[in-house]
């Protein structure tokens, strides 16, 4: 955090030194050392007061950190620039479902597209040993064992059933660090995903040994089988493509429930979000109306600046914006004399994230 700070800072201030450089160095020279400390006198003693008034020196216990923190810095011919480190911050590192669950099934897509056109190989030789048996076959009767294989190979959706199975077991690891789901019920949610994966492996297994019966078949006769041993076949996958359609659908509905579950947490939470940001900008209006004299070193015509870190809205980036302030000195000194009240020092102020 510190060296983003540092780097922050010494970005600012190289941008600073550009946008002032036609009148940097006469400016610099009408700034003399006691005035510049005096400045950073300023700063220090008015980051504290807002540090105390917003209650970040708080600790939770002896060698916690504060709650918040206010530093500051000037530049020349701008202002003084205050960012503020809140504990509303940290809300914008939770982890997003959505964008988790979004390239779960980003993932699932191609992988299967992949599947399906070749690229990538199935790690248990399947289509290789299929191949070498076909070669030793007529073309009647390798046209007949290829469609077999091919129909065993579009009977399970495996990719599918892999995502929902881990968009559940995510969906539920979140709402338990969030507390909303105890213990002993994360315990049983466990159980209940063992169980199911139980269920897909056997699932795997019995369409597994069917090919190898089929591949076997192909591979030691020189004809078509009869037509009790194709019923077989069918029957049997039949049966397993009604197992594994009832086992995608039982674990796409879990995956669904606890999805929603972790929607309408996230709204709310992210309600009480913005709840809180507006709140503490109430707070920080009202300090720096009620304490702008403490910015007498400030020249009339430059600004003081807030940049309330993490604290904007959403970008479409997946960005975390800072939420910015901008007051302009006279506005501040005219706020604490009674002649602006808080909404209309809000109203001069220019807000905006970036």
């Amino acid at each position: 955090m510190n060296k983003h700070r540092n780097n922050r800072w010494t970005g600012m201030i190289a941008l600073a030194t550009v946008l002032c450089a036609s009148a940097g160095a006469a400016l610099a020279q009408d700034l003399s050392d006691g005035q510049l400390q005096e400045m950073r006198r300023n700063i220090d003693v008015f980051s504290g007061v807002m540090r105390e008034s917003l209650g970040f020196n708080e600790r939770r216990g002896v060698f916690s950190p504060r709650a918040g923190d206010v530093q500051g810095f000037y530049l020349a011919g701008q202002g003084i620039v205050l960012e503020l480190i809140t504990p509303l911050q940290g809300y914008r590192s939770t982890t997003s479902m959505q964008s988790l669950n979004s390239a779960l099934e980003d993932l699932s897509s191609q992988l299967g597209s992949l599947m399906s056109r070749g690229v990538v190989s199935r790690p248990d030789l399947d289509a290789l040993r299929d191949s070498m048996a076909m070669s030793l076959r007529s073309d009647e009767i390798a046209a007949f064992y290829r469609e077999q294989m091919q129909q065993m190979s579009a009977l399970l959706d495996i990719p599918a059933i892999e995502q929902a199975l881990a968009s559940a077991a995510a969906s539920a690891r979140n709402l338990s660090s969030l507390g909303e789901i105890d213990a002993e019920a994360m315990e049983r949610m466990n159980q209940q995903m063992q169980t199911l994966r139980e269920q897909l492996a056997q699932r795997l297994r019995e369409a597994e040994a069917l090919r190898q019966e089929i591949r076997e078949q192909a591979i030691q006769t020189d004809a078509i089988p009869s037509e009790e041993i194709q019923a077989s076949w069918e029957q049997a996958r039949e049966q397993l493509e009604l197992q594994v359609a009832a086992l995608r659908e039982q674990i796409a509905e879990q995956a669904q429930v606890l999805q929603q579950r972790n929607a309408v947490l996230e709204a709310e939470r992210l309600a009480q979000w913005q709840r809180d940001v507006a709140d503490l900008e109430d707070q920080v209006f009202a300090v720096v109306c009620d304490y702008a004299s403490g910015l007498r070193a400030l020249p009339d015509d430059e600004h003081l600046s807030l940049m309330m870190v993490g604290l904007g809205g959403q970008s479409a980036d997946g960005r975390r914006p800072d939420r910015m302030h901008v007051f302009a000195r006279s506005d501040l000194l005219a706020c604490q004399r009674g002649d602006l009240d808080l909404q209309g020092l809000r109203s001069r102020a220019i807000s905006y994230n970036f």
